[in-house]
């Protein structure tokens, strides 16, 4: 055999041999420890679920929830004279 068919061999071989060792058991699994008992893991499943549930009722919620302030503050942005707090502070004047 020439030299150029012996190292196309060679690195065939290792080829193969890379990948082969590549399907074998990984030494390194899982490293965070098993849940001791039924009870804690399902714990934590219910603690999850519940996480997942508030995340997903801020998504429903998109927006501001305190329209009533917000309608008031541009109330007094557009028409002062209407603004609550202004008839307030005007009465508690008039009450002196």
């Amino acid at each position: 055999m020439n030299k150029k068919t012996e190292w196309c061999i060679i690195i065939f071989l290792t080829v193969i041999l890379i990948g082969l060792s590549a399907c074998g058991p990984n030494p390194h699994v899982d490293k965070q420890s098993p849940h001791e008992t039924e009870e804690e893991m399902n714990q934590q499943i219910t603690k999850d679920l519940d996480a997942m549930d508030k995340e997903a009722e801020l998504e429903r919620t998109p927006g501001p929830t305190n329209f009533e302030s917000i309608a008031d503050a541009l109330g007094c942005m557009f028409a002062p004279d209407d603004c609550p707090l202004k008839k307030r502070t005007e009465e508690q004047k008039m009450d002196r």
